[in-house]
């Protein structure tokens, strides 16, 4: 199965709301800064708008491993970062040094991707997609651990289907456990670049990120997508695609009904 990019995002400018500027989404907004200038190379009227969320500051933690300097501790991730891509690509984009759902501005956004390292807030941007109106067409979300990393392209269950193809479903569809409360937090703030590194490798982050956008680029610039996401193991060397194929995701547990789309136990 295939699918089809909306023809009305090829002619205005997208709307992109970046949750989380460390490991994932700092590098994230570089790729989104080079997809904006290939959109625009290859017809694109507009190319992209950026909006980052994040209340974070550098730590020592994050230099080296993050796309951060010791000049920048202290300050803003999400400052730094947008500051610096504004700078040198000549763009308007903005920042918000704050969580997401604490945002005092937060309109609509055709593309909500997530780089967020803790299930809370990945319940929250699950609830906030879902919520009955909700405004999102698609929600990319960026994760990993020490040695692997997942990234799926997903729709809510408002966004409306203009071809054929069943709604891409999200990543807290494909990996509910996600959304289970009862399982504990396993991210933990890091005092040392080396204590930052024996809980999440040098490189996961690069390798997740460049998948990421590459599904981007792929929409973008073919307008149609064969899988909507992927599976990466570092250690063993190997990554598997997401299929867009409703036989694909009963694999992993999701089974939606055509009109109901609720979650259930695959047969």
């Amino acid at each position: 199965m295939e699918h089809w990019l909306d023809g009305r995002l090829l002619q205005r400018r997208v709307r992109i709301h970046l949750v989380g500027v460390g490991g994932n989404g700092a590098q994230m907004t570089a790729c989104l800064a080079r997809l904006d200038i290939a959109m625009r190379a290859l017809g694109h009227p507009h190319g992209l708008h950026v909006h980052a969320y994040d209340d974070d500051r550098v730590s020592e933690a994050n230099v080296g491993r993050q796309l951060y300097s010791r000049a920048d501790i202290g300050r803003h991730k999400a400052l730094v970062t947008i500051h610096r891509i504004n700078q040198f690509y000549g763009l308007d984009w903005e920042a918000f040094p704050t969580r997401y759902e604490n945002a005092s501005y937060r309109s609509s956004a055709d593309f909500l991707v997530s780089c967020v390292d803790s299930r809370s807030a990945r319940r929250n941007l699950h609830h906030r997609v879902f919520e009955r109106f909700g405004h999102y067409g698609y929600w990319l979300d960026l994760g990993n651990t020490e040695s692997s990393a997942q990234v799926v392209l997903g729709q809510g269950r408002e966004t409306p289907q203009r071809n054929s193809c069943p709604r891409l479903p999200c990543v807290t569809e494909l990996f509910p456990e996600l959304l289970d409360e009862t399982i504990s937090e396993d991210n933990q703030p890091s005092c040392s670049v080396r204590m930052s590194l024996a809980s999440q490798g040098l490189f996961v982050n690069d390798v997740a990120v460049r998948f990421a956008a590459q599904l981007l680029y792929e929409l973008f610039s073919a307008g149609r997508l064969t899988q909507h996401g992927v599976m990466v193991n570092l250690e063993s060397k190997r990554s598997a695609p997401i299929e867009i194929d409703p036989q694909a995701w009963a694999r992993f547990g999701f089974v939606e009904e055509a009109g109901a789309g609720e979650i259930k136990a695959a047969a």
